[in-house]
């Protein structure tokens, strides 16, 4: 547990004057410099989730007050269903302590995140689940790459998993949040999905695959993993870094295999991309 936050029971219970009908009922979440909380409005039958940041615990360059509203901003100027939107951003004295925080007030998101579910799912992770995800982050790294924008700190604790009771086809849905206000680089993201990748194709039983998903897991795990979310020199290979390509190839998964199969045989398909 960070020393410098206040304990987790500190906030449970209360409400906030700049949103008086929500009150702290759940910690959901800790980082290195602040936490997250739920917090419920009875009567709206709604959640928020609060994030409260100490301001002395800020990196120096973050301590501008305008600055401490980019996350949000970025955040919000994104249409990608996978972005977690914000509905405000609070600057807020605690009385009891004297302690000032930023408060960043975004949407709730039922659900667990991406390093949670890797760690409760090992051995047991579907190749339909590994491909959603794959999806999703490559739509999100679309219109980040179009608006010249980037994440700044995708990792598998700031990617969130959710179902929705009411998806007939019972898809994971997957949301992104904590997006970072200074610029690090378009490689850092790709570099965060990638580790993201790793963790998940190492939570497949590769043996109890059927032999379509093998060849998947080779594609993934050689090309994608091994080539386009890592390549230093994009122009090296027109799939790196390059979203609409990388979506382009894992939705021709399949048939990239049915060829291969035909000419060889299904087995002698996944061998060939395994390396």
């Amino acid at each position: 547990m960070p020393e410098h936050l206040p304990p987790v029971e500190h906030f449970l219970g209360e409400t906030f004057p700049f949103f008086p009908n929500h009150e702290i009922v759940e910690h959901i979440g800790s980082g290195a410099i602040g936490r997250v909380y739920r917090a419920h409005a009875a009567k709206l039958d709604g959640d928020l989730a609060f994030k409260f940041v100490p301001i002395e615990h800020l990196p120096s360059h973050q301590r501008e007050r305008d600055i401490h509203f980019e996350e949000a901003r970025k955040a919000n100027a994104l249409e990608n269903p996978c972005v977690v939107p914000y509905l405000d951003v609070r600057f807020w004295e605690d009385p009891a302590t004297g302690r000032e925080f930023v408060v960043y007030i975004r949407q709730y998101v039922r659900g667990s995140s991406l390093a949670q579910f890797i760690h409760a799912n090992r051995g047991n992770v579907e190749l339909r689940f590994i491909e959603q995800f794959l999806s999703a982050m490559l739509g999100l790294l679309f219109e980040l790459d179009q608006r010249k924008m980037v994440h700044g700190d995708i990792h598998a604790d700031n990617v969130l998993v959710t179902r929705s009771r009411y998806n007939l086809r019972g898809d994971a849905q997957f949301r992104v949040t904590d997006f970072k206000p200074t610029e690090d680089g378009q490689s850092g993201d790709y570099l965060g999905i990638a580790l993201a990748l790793k963790g998940l194709l190492e939570c497949v039983r590769y043996e109890e695959q059927r032999l379509r998903d093998r060849y998947v897991f080779e594609v993934l795990r050689n090309d994608f993993l091994g080539r386009y979310l890592v390549g230093s020199h994009p122009t090296a290979d027109d799939h790196a870094f390059n979203p609409r390509r990388l979506q382009s190839k894992l939705e021709s998964v399949d048939e990239m295999f049915s060829a291969a199969s035909a000419s060889r045989g299904p087995e002698a398909a996944v061998r060939a991309v395994r390396r």
